[in-house]
């Protein structure tokens, strides 16, 4: 406010610098000296109700003045504090708890007063029974900053510089580190982290080139929604390539143990269970007609309750690789056993029964299909049980079941008949198929013992 010899100028700011720069303090209109201890004990009181605080003075200097320097910054008049509330949203709370659920630790780091910030936190459900501030940080080296940074989960009054630091300390601590940030001094901790997130509405241009993601609409609770859809999309991959791998390993074996076996057993000199190009139709059309639909399988319930995967975790883990060895060895034991059964007959006689040798094969080939279709529903869950599922919450499983059986039958009862028999079938009797789906059914409920069995040595 401008006088004819003067100019009365007002400054807002964080409380501390107020505690060096006022003298006195206006009440009612009258100037009395301040009332430090009073003020403080407002202060904290309005920190614990978690508001956002920020104070106010004034004073005169003379109308000539143009410029003030650091005296004209002392010798204040403290008009009073202004609180500020920003309540915490419900979706964040609710955020916070499912990233503690799903093994994800959440930091709160601000530049409010050290008091806001634990009354903030403590709504927020963050751990606030220890926090930090930026002066605290300032005087510790590195190492320091080290051995206390598991402990501390709200830092208060930092800086960016300071913001960096805990982003490294933590990352030395082997943890997977993302970072929220929206301006220009963020982007130091945004290009450090292991995942910089950027905001959308409120980040500046800065921010978003340092980041690796962008928060369109600035919503933690987003974050921790895209923490839950990739974990769904690693495991719809993950489930494709459980399915995939026994395709190839138990035929492969199959072919295998028959040429191993050939010299000990005439049937295997005459022909294998498979032929060539039954295992390319297995392998390119019915495997990826079963396995597609796997990508589309709803989101199982329960991810975020899940640990979070070591970064250094493979895909193919040991037990990845046991449930590969279980389902390939089942191809195997099918697939010998319906092969060995219809086709030895073909032997009894003075001359090999070619047409007989032709059905078992055949019988084994729809063995392979058949046990792949079954496993293909327990496939939909790595570990649970597939009579968890609703049979009707993916409808491409049974396109894929419908087209693979349809095209199945096509190709033992019609093709034979027809100059077009590529997959060199041969019609198979209807009373071989109990055999068969015994076979088949038999695989499914031992896949399901196993998961059963893992799953309950791995609560214990």
């Amino acid at each position: 406010m401008r006088g004819m010899e003067r100019i009365s100028y007002m400054l807002k700011d964080h409380l501390s610098r107020f505690t060096r720069c006022a003298k006195n303090q206006m009440i009612n209109g009258n100037t009395e000296p301040l009332r430090k201890d009073e003020i403080h004990e407002k202060i904290n009181e309005m920190a614990n109700e978690a508001l956002r605080l920020l104070a106010m003075a004034y004073k005169i200097v003379p109308s000539d003045k143009k410029n003030l320097d650091p005296d004209d910054l002392s010798d204040m008049t403290f008009l009073g504090i202004q609180g500020m509330i920003d309540p915490p949203r419900d979706e964040v709370i609710e955020a916070i708890k499912k990233c503690k659920n799903a093994g994800i630790r959440v930091v709160m780091i601000t530049g409010d007063y050290v008091k806001t910030a634990k009354a903030i936190a403590s709504k927020l459900g963050i751990n606030s029974s220890k926090a930090m501030t930026g002066r605290e940080i300032s005087n510790m080296s590195d190492d320091e900053l080290y051995n206390v940074v598991e402990d501390v989960s709200v830092y208060a009054r930092v800086s960016p510089e300071h913001k960096f630091r805990i982003t490294k300390a933590l990352q030395k601590h082997g943890h997977v580190v993302a970072v929220t940030g929206d301006g220009v001094n963020d982007a130091p901790a945004l290009k450090a982290a292991d995942i910089g997130i950027a905001m959308g509405i409120t980040g500046t241009e800065v921010s978003k080139e340092a980041a690796d993601m962008i928060l369109t609409d600035d919503n933690f609770s987003t974050i921790v929604s895209a923490i839950e859809e990739g974990r769904y999309v690693y495991g719809n991959i993950k489930k494709v390539i459980l399915f995939l791998l026994p395709t190839n390993g138990g035929q492969a074996l199959l072919i295998f143990g028959a040429i191993l076996l050939a010299p000990f057993i005439g049937l295997f000199q005459e022909k294998f269970p498979l032929d060539p190009v039954q295992i390319l139709w297995v392998n390119l059309i019915a495997a990826v007609a079963l396995a597609l639909p796997l990508i589309k399988e709803p989101m199982e319930k329960g991810l975020l309750n899940q640990s979070p995967r070591d970064s250094d975790e493979q895909i193919t883990e040991p037990p990845f690789f046991k449930k590969v060895g279980l389902v390939s060895l089942l191809v195997v034991i099918s697939g010998f056993a319906i092969f060995y059964f219809y086709g030895s007959p073909a032997l009894s006689g003075s001359e090999v029964n070619e047409d007989l040798l032709r059905q078992a094969q055949t019988a084994a080939f729809t063995t392979v299909i058949m046990i792949h279709i079954f496993y293909l529903i327990t496939a939909r869950s790595i570990t649970e049980s597939a009579f968890t599922f609703s049979p009707i919450s993916n409808k491409w499983i049974w396109l894929g079941i419908c087209v693979t059986i349809v095209s199945q039958l096509i190709i033992v009862y019609v093709l034979p008949n027809t100059r077009f028999n590529l997959l060199k079938t041969a019609p198979i009797p209807l009373d071989w198929w109990w055999l068969i789906m015994l076979f088949a059914f038999g695989g499914f409920i031992i896949i399901e013992m196993e998961k059963w069995i893992s799953k309950r040595f791995t609560a214990k």
